[in-house]
């Protein structure tokens, strides 16, 4: 029983907490016993596996009245996946003579950029510390752009572009703060005149959101508008057709076309361009709201939908070679300082779908 791959199944499954007991006696042993195992598990056994969320957030597949220990199981997989994501190169390393990789270009990530109107582009990325707004200072520092600074800045409406591989924070005028995921566009205005305080949104962002009394705060979606008085929330409209507002606390009212719904902390608003429905469900915290911490986390995700993700996260383009790929599904945890190798070989032992790189940096799944 002492192949390579029984031994990288026990190691996985005694990382995540579901191992038999003989199996576990079993590979004990084998550890003891054998210093190549040894080292090989004193290696692994040193990945970090963050632990589950906080109780009341820790709902998965929306499915009413899990038993605690269903609900461990499944952190438990996860977790399984994570182990196996970083245990697959030493299992292919060691076993497997190596191949000569694929030529790859250098992948550029684009720079974050503040498009203000009637001024030249500011690169944030590469512009840090006091910046000039239209004669005015502003500070950007530690990756995020501070607003809330009392400077009467230029009027308009503005654009900050986060491109793929990328976060960036802002700081607006009221003090709300905004942080904007990899591939997020948000236009806005430097400062908020009038009734109400009004911004648009495409792609990611988790909102801080002041509280003014009076003066509501009003999120622009593809389909769909957020309005807010004051709470913590998690918007998502990478996918303009199914739009997702998950709230941490306060309470939001989410409106499409002459639907409206209520959201309570603990609840998702999801609106569904297709059927025209606009629902709320409880949602899983680490699925949901893991990227702020680096952590990616996938659901029995379509590969088209990894796809994109990988994409955003690494600035790979990636692609199916058959249709027939994209109903595959993948489940797992990915921190973001994790190598795209480690993802791409965890998707290959849990789905069967291999991958490839062409010349112009393009993965392939196949």
């Amino acid at each position: 029983m002492n192949s390579a791959d029984e031994i990288y199944r026990l190691m996985t499954e005694k990382l995540a907490g579901i191992i038999s007991a003989a199996d576990d006696q079993f590979l004990e042993d084998l550890i003891e016993e054998d210093a190549a195992v040894r080292e090989k598990w004193e290696q692994l056994s040193m990945i970090s596996i963050p632990p589950p969320p906080a109780p009341w957030l820790e709902v998965i597949d929306f499915k009413p009245k899990r038993s605690l220990g269903r609900i461990i199981m499944t952190w438990s997989a996860a977790a399984a996946v994570l182990a196996l994501m970083a245990f697959t190169a030493w299992k292919w390393d060691t076993f497997f003579p190596k191949k000569q990789a694929a030529p790859r270009m250098a992948i550029v990530i684009p720079d974050v950029i503040l498009k203000t109107a009637g001024a030249p582009d500011i690169n944030l990325t590469k512009t840090t510390g006091p910046i000039n707004i239209g004669g005015k200072q502003v500070i950007n520092k530690d990756n995020t752009l501070f607003l809330n600074t009392g400077e009467e800045l230029p009027t308009g409406t503005h654009s900050l572009i986060v491109p793929q591989g990328k976060s960036f924070e802002v700081a607006l005028s009221d003090g709300s703060v905004v942080t904007l995921n990899a591939s997020t566009t948000m236009d806005f205005s430097f400062s908020f005149k009038g009734n109400s305080r009004e911004i648009t949104l495409n792609g990611e962002a988790y909102l801080k959101i002041a509280k003014q009394a009076g003066k509501p705060f009003l999120v622009h979606l593809p389909n769909s508008t957020v309005e807010v008085l004051g709470t913590t929330f998690n918007i998502n409209s990478y996918n303009r057709d199914l739009v997702k507002v998950s709230l941490v606390d306060g309470k939001v009212r989410m409106k499409a076309g002459k639907k409206a719904v209520m959201v309570k902390p603990g609840e998702q608003a999801i609106f569904n361009k297709d059927d025209a429905s606009l629902d709320t469900q409880p949602f899983n915290a680490t699925v949901e709201l893991g990227w702020q911490k680096g952590l990616y986390s996938f659901s029995d995700t379509h590969m088209d939908e990894i796809c994109n993700a990988i994409f955003r996260w690494y600035g790979v383009q990636a692609s199916l070679d058959r249709p027939d790929i994209a109903s595959r599904t993948f489940t797992g945890l990915l921190d973001k300082k994790t190598p795209l190798s480690f993802l791409l070989e965890g998707i290959k032992a849990t789905t069967g779908t291999d991958y490839y790189f062409t010349a112009d940096s393009t993965l392939h799944f196949k």
